[in-house]
């Protein structure tokens, strides 16, 4: 049992560790004017931020200061229509727009629109050439709900354009890519991934040759999802995905302004029950670069010994120190015992939410085995999410949500934590399954 306990606070202290270092560096910069509420897309160019709404708005693109999140200008793109802009790119010399949103599946006319620089720094109102695709392996498109067909983030690469598909219903992603120059073409398939989330937006940097995306999960917890020396024909080869530790956040756009430095933008978001409201604003995070490893030197050949080296003269050893007494019938440390008392805690707060009115304990019934949670708190609980050990969502419930209740989704043996989603903050704390 005592080996159990050990095992048990080593994997709490690896599942805090993860969350914390993903969290720690997540600064809000501000709020971003109305007129962009619905930001979909984030670029850095020329010093300043370029931005631009989705689905059913102008076909504009709106440059924010980076210092005062104000507009200075907005630029118009005159010969094409905003269906569901979702994503911008850019590569030296053009700047590209993704009209690719897709939210139920319908849409024939996906497309990438591109337009120089050079237009945009010199001129209000510019003309675009577009980019058409398809994807090579849709045959339906019924409208049967959201579906898996959608798209909010691409990228450039050498001479083709990457598209990472949203799947709303598999909550995962899948990589297709196609040519960078105007022209129709069809999609091909260079990498998926399951259970991630929805993602929204990429952004890669051909110096490092590294690939971050951004997203959020079915109760708008946003992520961030990193690829290192990105393999194009395996997109998500190597990914490795982190919580930004933020909630009721719908991120959206994604940009990267030097080596290390990032910023997201969310757009606006309100919910009657409970009362939510979450304006559309900017934030920053980094993300440190990699180290190579230095290779160790290579020891040189046939090292010459010296010639018959005397032998040190060797101290005598000190006299030992009689070893000291051991009490009789040394005391074990405790383990604390399990409790059919909601109100005693087996387990510490998973440290999200240090308010000691919300606490969160998990505890379970000897008889039935079945496992017990409980939370002191008079606030509303509109999330239930359950994570194994590397993080991955295992299990999550959005309806009505008691304050006590049975976690009556069965789960393996292993160690998990429970995040229970409040009006303003979340709660969570580990628990073992045997």
């Amino acid at each position: 049992m005592r080996h159990f306990s050990q095992q048990f606070w080593s994997v709490l202290l690896f599942i805090c560790s993860f969350s914390l270092a993903a969290q720690e560096n997540v600064q809000t910069v501000g709020d971003l004017p109305d007129d962009v509420f619905e930001t979909s897309g984030l670029l850095y160019f020329n010093g300043n931020l370029i931005t631009h709404n989705d689905s059913g708005n102008e076909a504009v693109l709106y440059e924010i200061d980076l210092q005062s999140l104000s507009i200075i200008r907005r630029v118009i793109i005159s010969n094409v229509t905003n269906i569901d802009w979702e994503a911008i790119s850019q590569d030296d010399e053009y700047i590209y727009i993704g009209d690719f949103g897709n939210n139920v599946g319908t849409r024939k006319d996906l497309a990438v629109h591109r337009i120089l620089k050079e237009d945009f720094l010199n001129a209000n109102t510019v003309s675009a050439e577009t980019i058409n695709f398809s994807y090579e392996d849709q045959q339906d498109f019924e409208n049967s709900g959201n579906s898996d067909w959608d798209a909010e983030a691409f990228f450039v690469i050498d001479d083709r354009l990457v598209v990472l598909t949203k799947q709303w219903k598999s909550l995962g992603s899948v990589a297709y890519e196609f040519s960078k120059l105007p022209g129709t073409y069809v999609a091909s398939r260079v990498g998926a991934i399951d259970d991630v989330g929805l993602i929204t937006d990429a952004t890669y940097d051909t110096e490092s040759n590294r690939l971050v995306v951004i997203g959020y999960s079915s109760i708008l917890s946003p992520f961030v999802g990193v690829v290192e020396h990105l393999n194009f024909n395996a997109v998500f080869e190597g990914y490795v995905q982190k919580s930004l530790g933020l909630n009721f956040i719908q991120a959206e756009g994604l940009t990267q302004t030097s080596t290390e430095n990032y910023y997201f933008s969310s757009e606006y978001y309100s919910r009657q029950t409970p009362t939510i409201e979450s304006p559309s604003r900017l934030f920053s995070f980094q993300i440190p670069t990699i180290e190579e490893e230095p290779t160790e030197p290579e020891e040189p050949e046939n090292p010459q010994e010296p010639e018959n080296p005397e032998d040190p003269e060797v101290p005598d050893a000190p006299e030992e120190p009689d070893a000291p007494e051991e009490p009789e019938n040394p005391a074990e440390p405790e383990i604390p015992e399990e409790s059919d008392n909601p109100e005693d805690p087996i387990l510490p707060v998973f440290p999200e939410n240090t308010d000691q009115e919300d606490e969160l304990i998990i505890y379970r019934d000897n008889v039935s085995s079945r496992y017990y949670y409980a939370i002191t708190t008079d606030k509303t609980v509109f999330g239930q999410v359950i994570y194994d050990v590397t993080g991955k969502e295992v299990w999550q419930n959005t309806g009505d949500i008691g304050k006590k209740g049975i976690i009556s989704n069965h789960l393996e043996s292993s160690i998990y934590y429970l995040a229970l989603f409040l009006e303003d903050g979340v709660v969570a704390t580990s628990f073992a399954v045997y």
